[in-house]
């Protein structure tokens, strides 16, 4: 018998309501290490706030909040509206699968009534691999090879515009195809509040050169924030042995390295999920 959702799924679910704000939602994401927080009212799913939301209102010049203090964004103004729902009874090739479709990584799970009872995620779907046939895949054939990179002097503002342009939650650090490190959404979602808004505009944070008679402006880059004790594997390694790094790690991505270091490519949760649609 297939896995079931029931017995992967997280509960009880973290929520908040549609006039909590945004500082309310990023501490319970930080305190909680999630991923998501579910939008309800008496019982009910109304949205879905995540990181991705995060981003999209700390960065984003074109939002009318985006230079605003994140407690007096509310939580309406941001969420994800009407999220996919699924029933607790499904597969958990069917949750991988409804992910791939809709482009997301969570999936609120409902009972008969459809009352939230839990919460089916990427990471649930990583735990349940053991119990599919994706674990016998190798790295080389589910990893993506076209890797979005950028060097260590890229700013954060192009670190975040690489990732919502390309729908992506990680960007590896390079130098001469070397990787350096890594910056994930909640990297950036982390440290955007004390830059948010002001990433083309004079800072008021600055260093004096006297030398020169001038005041040097601070425009956080990509080395700033990179995490760089990067856990990589090797392409022929087992989708199995993968997942259980990144379980074992708290991680969502690896890159690829060749016998000679150099980047080849990088697997990610996304990318697990994938593979548990492939077999029945």
């Amino acid at each position: 018998m297939s896995a079931r959702i029931s017995s992967y799924m997280s509960t009880p679910v973290v929520t908040c309501h549609l006039n909590d704000n945004l500082a309310h939602v990023r501490n319970l994401l930080l305190r909680r290490d999630i991923g998501r927080v579910v939008v309800v009212d008496d019982g009910h799913v109304f949205g879905i706030v995540t990181w991705t939301d995060l981003i999209k209102a700390f960065v984003s010049l074109q939002k009318r909040w985006a230079s605003h203090p994140i407690d007096e964004v509310l939580v309406k103004q941001v969420m994800t509206k009407n999220p996919i729902l699924i029933r607790q009874t499904r597969s958990i090739r069917m949750a991988a699968k409804t992910m791939v479709r809709y482009g997301v990584s969570g999936l609120p799970v409902v009972d008969q009534q459809k009352t939230l009872s839990g919460i089916i995620t990427k990471t649930d779907i990583v735990r349940a691999i053991p119990r599919t046939k994706s674990s016998r895949l190798s790295v080389s054939e589910v990893m993506t090879t076209d890797v979005v990179t950028l060097s260590p002097n890229h700013t954060l503002y192009r670190a975040a515009s690489l990732m919502d342009q390309n729908k992506i939650s990680h960007l590896v650090v390079t130098e001469g195809g070397v990787p350096l490190g890594m910056i994930s959404k909640i990297d950036l979602a982390s440290f955007a509040p004390a830059v948010a808004g002001r990433m083309s505009a004079p800072r008021k944070k600055f260093v004096f050169d006297n030398a020169n008679d001038r005041r040097v402006y601070f425009v956080p880059v990509a080395a700033d924030l990179m995490t760089t004790d990067l856990i990589t594997v090797k392409p022929d390694v087992s989708l199995l042995d993968a997942s259980r790094i990144m379980l074992d790690h708290s991680i969502s991505s690896l890159p690829v390295v060749d016998d000679s270091g150099k980047l080849v490519g990088i697997i990610t949760k996304s990318d697990l999920v994938r593979a548990v649609t492939r077999f029945r």
